[in-house]
């Protein structure tokens, strides 16, 4: 609307006789004097609390009209003053509540009065502890002592010490040189957190070692990173040392001594080198390392010791040293040692990778990571995906929660849940995306969900991606129902395969039994109820597989659990569950099962047969050895000459 001129000086008159009239209102009434009349309280003023940390907080506020200064007190304490619109109190205890008195003060002959006094609360953080790193002696020998330890997150350095050795570091990894030979030493180490991080420093981890009477060998082998299906290690040897190297699993090589493995391997590359018409210069050039070499090798199955190999031979196929070694155990499939926390029957998150659609989206555990969104009456989610390294650099302390939470409700800094993408979340299957990811990395997706009334609850989740699109398993367990087991209302198979196996133990339950059981409780649930299996199943199961057949109930769910050990001690434990078909008589209604006992459903595993070949169950199919396609050392590796093979 647009007003004229005349309008205006109308209104403006009418609000300036407006005024006098109510100072002449204000003058003219009430018995007080004229000093009390013009006598007023300043405004209280309005404060706000940040950077809150456990030892300190900031507190800030708007300019109060007429005010000349503001005192303030901390919990009571002598009154102080200060012109400006901030105070920092430091020196504080952590996770303590306290409380700030402010008052504005007018400037003396003013007239006015202070303030009615305001009163903050505010509680200092409370620490939370880093933390404790896990050790790896890398190598002991007193020129050349090489010790690491895990990536803590929120740690900006670490605190070493062994022998009369002892500094900070910020890398994970330290060498010592001045040990004696033939002495036992404790490593020390502890993750120190930045200042003012929220966060104390963790506890002191140790490990004990005794350094070799010998000196430095040759080759010295120093594993640096275990991936579920990948390793990492340093050779270091002199600069024109030359060698071969390869990564064969433990129980493989407890069965062969030594020299059997070096001519073995020299062997294979020299039939090679014949069959391929090429000097055996040219072959061993392909395959032998020279110097120290940074040497990373795939394709390996997890949670399975694995020896690091290596030993001296020069182009002429002369072997000049013998053999070394370092054990190492792969991790599990997508283990991080990333933040992994939040969670409630509202809103939960889960983070995994997986192979399964590799063939329909082109995206497995390899190039992706995979997020499961379930909840009800979520009305938001926001989300970011990052590295887990960058993840840890952004937050100093990655479980400081407020510091997440403020993060993801930036708009810059994060994304946002589609609304139509909500209704799949708030809906029985939850909400699934995919996200490309790089090999071997770990991931952090962290996530914050408002449900309808207004509560909120953060979830952080890491995981590694696997470096090979192949899924290698050194024991498999698959619970089916098939016509070829029999009637797949009343039958059930339980097919074991596996390599290198001792013994094996197996449960076979109704699935209702295990509704309350958390899967992290299955390996001791196996090893108290199971049933362990006699040495000549352990053989079907370590040659074409082994089938168990069990007569079980129809239109009812079944759980196979089995924990396994090989040869070099590695333990794995298995679940899988199958469903049974419908009869005509249970069609027409669904049975109705009450959870009970693991003691009251575990089902006596019969054997009907066993020994049936594997081949063409899809559920398991036959394994293939490795593709011999890329450079020498790879055919070599691939070889299997040692003959063991490993189910993909």
């Amino acid at each position: 609307m647009i007003m004229t001129s005349k309008n205006m000086l109308t209104r403006t008159a009418a609000a300036v006789t407006a005024a006098f009239s109510a100072m002449f209102l204000f003058a003219g009434c009430g018995s007080g004097t004229k000093e009390e009349a013009l006598s007023e309280a300043l405004k209280a003023p309005e404060a706000k609390v940040s950077e809150v940390t456990v030892s300190s907080f900031r507190l800030d506020w708007e300019k109060v009209y007429g005010a000349a200064s503001y005192s303030y007190s901390l919990d009571g304490a002598n009154a102080e003053s200060t012109s400006g619109l901030s105070i920092e109190f430091k020196e504080l205890e952590a996770s303590k509540e306290y409380v700030v008195t402010l008052q504005a003060e007018p400037a003396e002959d003013s007239g006015l009065t202070p303030s009615k006094p305001v009163y903050i609360h505010v509680r200092t953080s409370q620490i939370s502890q880093l933390e404790k790193p896990e050790i790896t002696i890398g190598s002991t020998y007193a020129s050349k002592t090489i010790v690491s330890w895990s990536v803590i997150p929120g740690a900006e350095k670490y605190e070493y010490s062994v022998g009369e050795n002892s500094g900070t570091t910020t890398e994970t990894r330290v060498s010592i040189s001045n040990l004696g030979k033939g002495q036992d030493y404790i490593f020390t180490v502890k993750a120190i957190p930045a200042e003012n991080s929220g966060s104390s420093a963790s506890e002191t981890a140790e490990a004990r070692f005794t350094t070799s009477a010998d000196d430095v060998p040759a080759l010295l082998i120093v594993p640096t990173q275990a991936l579920a299906d990948a390793v990492v290690f340093d050779v270091y040897a002199t600069p024109d040392a030359t060698y071969y190297y390869d990564v064969v699993s433990a129980s493989t090589r407890m069965q062969y001594d030594d020299e059997t493995i070096i001519r073995t391997y020299r062997n294979a590359i020299i039939e090679y080198a014949k069959s391929k018409g090429i000097s055996l210069q040219l072959a061993m050039a392909s395959v032998l390392k020279v110097g120290t070499n940074t040497i990373g090798v795939s394709s390996l199955a997890s949670e399975m010791s694995y020896d690091i190999i290596a030993f001296g031979m020069d182009y002429n196929g002369n072997v000049t040293s013998g053999l070394y070694s370092k054990r190492i155990t792969t991790t599990a499939t997508g283990w991080s040692s990333g933040p992994n926390y939040g969670g409630k029957d509202w809103f939960n998150q889960r983070f995994y990778i997986t192979n399964a659609y590799a063939g329909l989206s082109g995206y497995g555990w390899t190039n992706s990571v995979w997020t499961t969104w379930k909840g009800k009456d979520v009305q938001s989610v926001r989300y970011r995906l990052l590295p887990t390294s960058t993840f840890t650099k952004v937050f100093s302390d990655p479980y400081d929660k407020e510091a997440v939470k403020a993060f993801l409700r930036d708009p810059s800094y994060s994304y946002a849940v589609q609304p139509e993408y909500l209704t799949l979340l708030n809906s029985e299957n939850g909400y699934n995306s995919v996200t490309p990811s790089n090999p071997g990395v770990s991931y952090t997706m962290s996530a914050l969900a408002t449900s309808a009334g207004g509560e909120e609850e953060l979830t952080v989740n890491s995981v590694t991606t696997k470096t090979t699109s192949e899924a290698y398993t050194w024991f498999s367990l698959a619970a089916l129902v098939n016509e070829r087991y029999g009637p797949t209302y009343c039958k059930m198979a339980c097919v074991l395969k596996g390599v290198g196996i001792e013994s094996a133990k197996l449960l076979i339950v109704k699935s209702s039994a295990l509704a309350n059981i958390p899967e992290s409780s299955y390996p001791a649930l196996v090893e108290d109820k199971g049933n362990k299996l006699d040495a000549t199943y352990i053989d079907y199961i370590n040659g074409d597989g082994l089938a168990l057949l069990i007569n079980v109930e129809p239109q009812t769910s079944y759980t196979a659990l089995a924990t396994v050990v090989n040869k070099a001690g590695d333990k794995l434990t298995r679940h899988s569950s199958v469903t049974t078909s419908a009869t005509y008589e249970t069609t027409s209604s669904a049975r109705t099962k009450a959870a009970a006992s693991v003691e009251n459903l575990a089902v006596n595993a019969e054997v009907v047969s066993i020994g049936i070949r594997l081949d063409g169950v899809e559920a398991i199919p036959a394994p293939t050895d490795g593709a011999a396609t890329e450079d020498l050392w790879t055919i070599i590796h691939n070889m299997n000459i040692f003959g063991t093979n490993y189910e993909k």
